[in-house]
């Protein structure tokens, strides 16, 4: 089949997906197109089938997920060919960025290495392979002095992120499907991200973006399409469905995203901030870290010496630009990443240094919630038992009472017990991020350290969140650690905040004073 350019580049007439056993489909005739310099934006929900219809475009699907319809790339129908044969049909036409990027980065070869290794698909000589990886990583935020010797797992969620763009960009693809690009960046670089993807597209490249970030898609897409329970329940150019002449959207799914959305943008709607927690009834009680050093390069450095207390019910921010050591200290005070020097007390007592020698009362104490949910569940059991394993190992409940108490929690999370017994295949990312965040506050920790838990969670769910975190920590009086990047959240959840830069503490006190109106983070391009 000829292909002009004046046709789509991606053109699905329909495109139905179902899952074996299950009642409803994922996706259910979706269609849409994605021209040749043009960006094709699709927002909705969590749950709503976003990643499933990324991987359908180009005729993949999870385990147990089947496929059905059209989906033409270049006028090639790649459902109507063989499994064997799409990835064949898709080479150097298309690339994907998966929403959780540990799934695309090889743990075993250096970054560098890995990024020249995919350029060489389209550049035959040394030079101009490690010249495209350069510019793939600067046009993603990075530089490669600072990562081409680091592995994966010695990068931030946010480096991650941006590596895994970059791994889509060196191929030079005609096509890219990228899901929830923003997830785990700061807003500076979220900004950047969608002037780089506009450019892009102006120069020629078709853009299918999966997306809860609405900024975003306001920066860069031409067309929008709305995606609830896997029907397309809205589309239109961008303006018209998301922008200022989006007053009155004509679908209710519409209205809820942008209703969301201005809720947590002005705080209204939002959660209200809880009021200040009461001191400390003894200034050694909850948890504290004292001259915390990280040196290695197992992460992102801290420089330090950094010194913070966690009292009981306490409510701290922990902000700073992608890569400047906010996880690794998070890391750090739950044991799964050793100190270079310093320590992290409960109660007074020292706590070891990593978490295989805790004991499970002293595991119990700090719960830290991964921004890479996906890799956080063991693939092959439903979830709901993963969650009420919390609560049977380290509190000792038993079985019914511990899975009572995980549905419960879910639930005020809006999580039914239907999609909790489901696989985490099955589940969104916006859904395993809730469903992480559960898992941990069933432990009743002393100090929960959430690592940013609302990245993938579109505008409706955020809100639930962070109306809910409050009223669950409660009870407990469990302290919270909120590392992030959503300021709206951060106003609503916290009341003391802390800046980290280049791996070092460099202001701490209220909200208030530490992001005065208007603050937004500096961007880290050498990170570390």
């Amino acid at each position: 089949m000829t292909h002009s350019h004046r046709d789509p580049l991606l053109d699905v007439p329909e495109l139905s997906a179902r899952a074996d056993g299950a009642d409803r489909p994922l996706l259910d005739h979706v269609a849409l197109s994605v021209r040749a310099g043009a960006v094709t934006a699709v927002v909705g929900p969590s749950g709503s089938g976003k990643t499933t219809l990324g991987l359908a475009v180009l005729g993949a699907s999870r385990a147990g997920v089947r496929l059905s319809g059209r989906a033409l790339l270049a006028g090639t129908d790649l459902l109507a060919l063989a499994p064997h044969r799409r990835p064949g049909a898709r080479a150097g036409l298309a690339a994907h960025l998966p929403q959780h990027p540990e799934t695309v980065l090889d743990p075993v070869r250096r970054c560098g290495g890995a990024l020249t290794g995919l350029a060489a698909l389209g550049h035959p000589d040394r030079v101009t392979r490690r010249r495209a990886a350069q510019d793939a990583l600067a046009a993603a935020g990075l530089d490669w002095e600072t990562v081409r010797r680091r592995f994966p797992h010695q990068l931030s969620g946010g480096q991650q992120q941006r590596l895994a763009l970059a791994s889509a960009l060196v191929t030079g693809a005609r096509l890219l499907v990228l899901d929830e690009p923003t997830s785990g960046l700061d807003p500076a670089l979220a900004t950047a991200l969608g002037r780089r993807l506009r450019a892009l597209a102006d120069e020629g490249t078709g853009i299918l973006l999966l997306s809860h970030d609405l900024p975003l898609v306001r920066a860069a897409a031409d067309h929008v399409v709305v995606l609830e329970h896997g029907r397309c329940v809205d589309h239109g150019p961008a303006p018209d469905v998301l922008g200022a002449a989006a007053r009155t959207p004509r679908h209710r799914a519409t209205r809820e995203l942008l209703a969301a959305e201005a809720g947590a943008g002005t705080g209204e709607g939002a959660g209200a901030r809880p009021a200040p927690a009461a001191p400390a009834p003894e200034p050694r009680a909850g948890i504290a870290a004292e001259g915390v050093v990280v040196r290695h390069r197992s992460g992102d450095p801290l420089h330090g010496p950094v010194s913070l207390a966690f009292p009981p019910g306490g409510r701290t921010a922990l902000l700073g630009p992608s890569g400047s050591g906010k996880t690794t200290f998070g890391r750090v005070l739950a044991g799964l990443t050793a100190p270079s020097a310093g320590t992290v007390r409960h109660d007074g007592r020292v706590l070891p240094r990593r978490v295989d020698r805790r004991p499970a009362a002293q595991r119990r104490a700090v719960q830290y919630v991964h921004q890479s949910s996906a890799a956080a569940f063991e693939h092959h059991r439903p979830v709901l038992p993963q969650l009420a394993d919390t609560a049977r190992l380290l509190r000792h409940r038993e079985r019914p009472a511990a899975t009572a108490e995980a549905v419960s929690a879910a639930a005020a999370l809006g999580l039914d017990e239907e999609l909790l017994r489901r696989t985490p295949a099955r589940l969104s990312g916006g859904q395993l991020q809730r469903c992480a965040l559960v898992r941990a506050l069933l432990a009743r920790p002393a100090l929960l350290v959430c690592d940013e838990v609302t990245s993938a969670l579109d505008t409706v769910s955020r809100r639930r969140v962070v109306e809910a975190l409050p009223e669950l920590l409660a009870p407990d009086r469990t302290a919270l650690l909120f590392i992030s990047h959503d300021l709206p959240a951060v106003r609503a959840l916290t009341d003391d905040a802390v800046l980290f830069e280049a791996g070092r503490c460099v202001r701490r006190g209220t909200v208030d004073e530490v992001l005065p109106a208007g603050w937004r983070p500096a961007p880290t391009v050498r990170d570390g």
